[in-house]
């Protein structure tokens, strides 16, 4: 290899954020001057491309006008359907906030349903035969039933549960403190009936040091989980409660709390009392074996950044559509649940061991759900800490009306031969514009303070309000079909034996797409040879 030639090297995004990997990559340019970055120091409020790339997250939108009960948290929130005898469906969305429950007719405007709860209190929500039962982890409120006028203590003399799930025809219900190991279950088909000669109750593992912490129906059978303490899964077989049988599942793994349960394609994840994140397939595999869980290239960070006291708390949800899950978690130090963990699963299907994840920081959630939003299109909402519920996905890259950064940076870079230096003389910005906004470009030479260049994304007609370059019909190309490279030549790019790349992009409003970059080496056994 040449010592003082100089290369166009292409850089390849091919993993997403792994702060477990370490700082750095040791890893030469191919013959054709590739270097295939195998993950992302940093990937802060951004999703991604199939091929890569990364792009802006989607922002977000206010679904209701003013702030409920003098801006609290909004601790639950619930898509509500009831199908009827009608033929029209009603929806409803169904909120906790403050001391009350609230719902609305799917217009935004929020009305009382239920008062006089418990403040601060987890919720859980299931509907079965077109009622919405509702429950939480305070001992003093007893579970609740909704039909969309009525609002009551759920009928059928039921025990205090914290959390119920449907299975096998029934409902059953969990979380009650003066029988943490209790499950019960009500008369088939009816679940306002938890006495009748068809319900009844199973202790799973009692006295082990845990309480059932979760339940999820799923492949046919009931997972029970217990924590947080020693942790275990169990599972309930059968199809009535002469055949029901318990088999255990494992030991030393469990999930933190009901909505720390969440839906994969063919598999359930869960997030840990400990913060780390699994799934029931990768578990019956490989036991409790770190390398198993889907977290594990940020593991140890999650193990460092999350307030695992706070871990009744964590909310999940999936957006099976668009491929991703959000974790909703409180940092360490914090008791409100201040940032996202972005999960995408899509590329565990195409050969990935892990799913690819991403922090997301712009905002935070006290719950998350699923909701049927206009066009028949599952949206995730979140219920923020200020009285607010917000339309997540939403195409424009605003926090409702203020701006977020996006950012990006690549571990260090050698390219093979630490020991030598070399010089970066320019660099190549790979984007699909989305407008003519300035992204940030920063480079970071072994221990040296950071250094920045800004680069136009040269769409010359865009989407947006803007009162010039404003896309036109029939005669403009709109910005996300174009592929472009911007670039940069650096007077001052300098010397270095491992070097750092960056992309920021911090305006509001403005969307970014990045599918690579390219760099102008010299020196240090570059080959200048294809």
């Amino acid at each position: 290899m040449g010592q003082t030639g100089t290369q166009w090297i292409q850089h390849q995004l091919s993993g997403g954020w792994a702060t477990d990997f370490g700082p750095v990559v040791h890893m030469a340019p191919s013959q054709s001057g590739a270097v295939t970055v195998p993950f992302l120091a940093e990937a802060r409020n951004v999703i991604y491309e199939l091929d890569g790339g990364i792009h802006k997250m989607p922002g977000t939108v206010q679904l209701n006008a003013s702030a409920l009960e003098s801006g609290a948290a909004i601790m639950g929130l619930y898509d509500y359907w009831r199908q009827g005898t009608t033929g029209t469906p009603e929806q409803r969305r169904v909120i906790h906030v403050g001391t009350t429950v609230k719902a609305d007719d799917a217009d935004g405007v929020f009305a009382d349903i239920g008062t006089g709860l418990q403040s601060g209190a987890v919720p859980h929500y299931n509907t079965f035969d077109d009622l919405l039962i509702l429950c939480n982890d305070a001992s003093a409120d007893v579970p609740k039933s909704y039909d969309g006028t009525t609002f009551q203590s759920l009928a059928g003399s039921p025990a205090n549960f914290a959390f119920t799930v449907t299975h096998k025809n029934r409902a059953w219900g969990a979380g009650d403190v003066t029988n943490p190991s209790r499950l019960y279950y009500s008369v088939n088909l009816n679940p306002e009936d938890w006495v009748g000669a068809t319900s009844g109750s199973i202790d799973v593992n009692p006295s082990d040091g845990d309480m059932i912490t979760g339940l999820y129906s799923f492949k046919n059978e009931l997972f029970i989980f217990k924590g947080p303490n020693k942790c275990s899964i169990h599972r309930l077989q059968g199809e009535s409660p002469s055949t029901f049988t318990l088999v255990p599942f494992i030991s030393g793994i469990g999930a933190a709390w009901q909505n720390a349960i969440f839906p994969l394609p063919n598999d359930l994840g869960f997030i840990s009392p400990r913060g780390t994140v699994h799934s029931l397939v990768a578990t019956q595999e490989f036991g409790d074996y770190s390398r198993a869980t889907l977290s594990f290239v940020i593991n140890r960070w999650l193990q460092q950044n999350v307030n695992q006291n706070r871990y009744r708390y964590w909310w999940t949800a999936t957006d099976l559509d668009s491929g991703y899950v959000l974790l909703a978690i409180s940092p360490s130090g914090q008791t409100n649940n201040l940032k996202l963990l972005h999960l995408d699963f899509r590329f565990q299907t195409l050969g990935e061991p892990y799913p690819r994840w991403a922090l997301w920081d712009a905002y935070g959630a006290a719950s998350l759900a699923p909701v049927v939003d206009t066009s028949n299109r599952v949206r995730l909402f979140a219920g923020g800490y200020d009285g607010y519920v917000y339309k997540l996905d939403q195409a424009t890259r605003t926090n409702n009306g203020s701006a977020y950064t996006m950012r990006v940076h690549t571990p260090f870079l050698d390219y093979g031969v630490e020991q030598i230096e070399k010089t970066i003389y320019a660099v190549g910005i790979n984007l699909a514009p989305k407008n003519a906004n300035a992204v940030t470009f920063s480079w970071v030479r072994d221990g040296q303070t950071t250094q920045t260049a800004t680069v136009t994304q040269g769409a010359s007609d865009v989407l947006g309000p803007a009162a010039s370059n404003v896309f036109t019909l029939d005669s403009s190309v709109l910005g996300s079909t174009r592929y472009l490279s911007r670039w940069i030549e650096l007077e001052e790019g300098g010397t270095f034996r491992s070097i750092r790349y960056e992309i920021t992009d911090a305006l509001n409003d403005s969307d970014c797409e990045l599918h690579g970059l390219s760099a102008a080496i010299q020196g240090g056994g570059i080959s200048t040879e294809n």
